[in-house]
C-alpha cells in the first residue's frame, strides 16, 4: 500500500495506536514505513500514547537457570500463563548468555559482557556496543554505570559513569555522562564524597531525571540530577530499623543468613519507584517488611519517607506458602502498581518455582507466574539469594521502539 507525500503524521498517529505486535509487521510494507517507524520521534509519540507502564518482568537467568532462557520472562497479567508460546502475545527477546544484565530502564536494558558495556532493547533486539570514556592508552579505572531513558522527558537515553578519579582523595568520586544524541562522553560536575557502603552498581531512575544510589549501613542515599549534571545529598536519611532484629541468629538457618545480616546490619533496603512516587522496601532478612515512600513538600525542598505498609509474610496469605519450604527461602523481585489508586501496590514475591503477588492493601494474593517444574530436576536452581537482594535478578519489561 502506497502512502502519498505529506501523509506521514496521519499515518503516525493511527500506528502509535496499534498493539506492538501489528507495528513490528508493519516495519515490512514498505521502505517508508520502516523508515518511519524507525524514527526517534515514532517511539516517543508512541510513549505519549500508550504510556510506560511496566508490563513484566524479565528474571536473570542465573537466578533460574541459563540452560532454559525461554523461562526468565513472564508477564504480569495473570490471565497469560504461558506468554510466549501464544502468537498474539509479543515476547520480548532476552539477552544472550554471553551477557549479564546490569539494569532496565523505561524499556532498555544495561548490559555487560566481556569487558564491554552495552546498551539492548529487548523488544527489537537491537545492541549497540557503548564507547569506553577512558582512553584507550589509559588504564580503565574501576567504575559503575547507569541508564537512564524516558522517552517522556528526553530524547534519547544518558549514561552515567562513576569512578575514583587518580588525583582524587581516597573518599571521592567523578562522573562522566555519556549522551547518545551526542555520542561522546563528558566530564561533569566536580569530585564527591560517598560512603564505604553507598552501592553505585545499582543506580535507579526515577521521573525527575535523577538517578538514586542507597547506602544500606550509613543509612544514606544520593542523587545525580541530569539537569544540573551533579551528584547531590538532599535526600532523608533512611528510616531506622526496627529494634527487636536478631542479628547474630542461633539455629542453623540463621547461621546461613548471618553474613547478610551482618552485612547490612540485619536490615536491607530497596529503592522501588511505583505509583508515581519513589518507594523503599525495607526487609529483616526474615519475613518482616515494610514499605515507605518518599514524601516531597511542594513549597520547599523538604522530602521525608512515610510509612505505608508494614508487615510479617508469615501472617499474611502467603503463610501456607511459606511453611511448604522449611528453610524459609523467598525473593522479592519487585513492586507495581495493582489497581486504580496510588496506595495500591503489590509485591511479587518469589518463593520456591512460584511468583506470587501479595495486595499490600489488604493482603490478598494472587499467582503471577509458575516455573515449569518438568524440566528442571533441581527445583533449588531456582532461588534467587535470601530476602531483598533477590531483587537485582528481576528487570522491568516495557515495550519500546526506541533505536540505539
Amino acid at each position: 500500500m502506497e502512502v502519498i507525500e505529506g501523509s506521514d503524521a496521519l499515518l503516525t498517529e493511527i500506528l502509535v495506536r496499534l498493539p506492538l505486535r501489528d507495528v513490528i509487521t508493519f516495519k515490512r510494507v514498505s521502505k517508508r514505513w520502516l523508515s518511519l517507524i524507525s524514527e526517534p520521534y515514532f517511539s516517543r509519540r508512541r510513549a505519549t500514547v500508550q504510556g510506560t507502564r511496566f508490563s513484566g518482568l524479565i528474571v536473570d537467568p542465573d537466578a533460574v537457570n541459563p540452560q532454559h532462557r525461554e523461562l526468565t520472562f513472564f508477564y504480569f497479567n495473570k490471565k497469560i500463563r504461558r506468554p510466549c508460546r501464544r502468537r498474539r502475545i509479543f515476547c520480548p527477546k532476552v539477552p544472550d548468555d554471553c551477557s549479564s544484565m546490569l539494569q532496565s530502564c523505561n524499556g532498555l536494558m544495561l548490559l555487560r559482557g566481556f569487558g564491554d558495556t552495552f546498551i539492548y532493547n529487548p523488544t527489537t533486539g537491537d545492541k549497540k556496543r557503548l564507547l569506553s570514556p577512558f582512553p584507550l592508552f589509559d588504564k580503565s579505572p574501576s567504575s559503575e554505570y547507569s541508564l537512564a531513558f524516558d522517552p517522556l522527558r528526553f530524547l534519547g537515553y544518558k549514561l552515567i559513569c562513576i569512578f575514583r578519579g587518580k588525583s582524587s582523595k581516597e573518599d571521592g568520586y567523578q562522573t562522566m555522562i555519556y549522551s547518545s544524541e551526542s555520542g561522546a562522553w563528558k566530564q561533569c560536575g566536580s569530585s564527591f564524597s560517598a560512603p564505604l557502603d553507598m552501592d553505585l552498581a545499582h543506580g535507579v531512575y526515577f521521573k525527575d531525571s535523577v538517578f538514586y544510589w542507597i547506602g544500606n549501613k550509613s543509612k544514606t542515599t544520593l542523587r545525580f540530577d541530569l539537569k544540573t549534571e551533579c551528584v547531590k545529598d538532599d535526600m532523608p536519611p533512611l528510616p531506622p530499623a526496627p529494634q527487636d532484629l536478631n542479628i547474630d541468629g542461633s539455629s542453623y538457618l540463621d547461621d546461613l543468613k548471618r553474613p547478610l545480616k551482618l552485612a547490612y546490619n540485619g536490615y536491607g533496603y530497596i529503592l522501588a519507584p511505583a505509583c508515581g512516587y519513589m518507594n523503599l522496601v525495607g526487609a529483616d532478612f526474615d519475613f518482616g517488611m515494610r514499605v515507605f515512600r518518599l514524601k516531597e513538600d511542594d513549597y520547599s525542598s523538604s522530602r521525608s519517607w512515610v510509612l505505608m505498609h508494614s508487615f510479617d509474610l508469615r501472617r499474611t496469605t502467603l503463610k501456607r506458602v511459606l511453611n511448604t519450604d522449611p528453610a524459609g527461602n523467598y525473593s522479592i523481585l519487585h513492586l507495581i502498581k495493582d489497581g486504580e489508586d496510588d496506595d495500591e501496590m503489590a509485591l511479587f514475591v518469589q518463593i520456591e518455582t512460584k511468583v506470587i503477588a501479595l495486595r499490600l492493601k489488604d493482603h490478598t494474593r494472587y499467582d503471577v507466574f509458575d516455573f515449569d517444574l518438568k524440566i528442571q530436576k533441581n527445583p533449588r536452581l531456582y532461588y534467587s539469594s535470601t530476602g531483598v537482594m533477590g531483587w537485582y535478578r528481576a528487570f522491568e519489561y516495557v515495550e519500546s521502539l526506541a533505536c540505539l
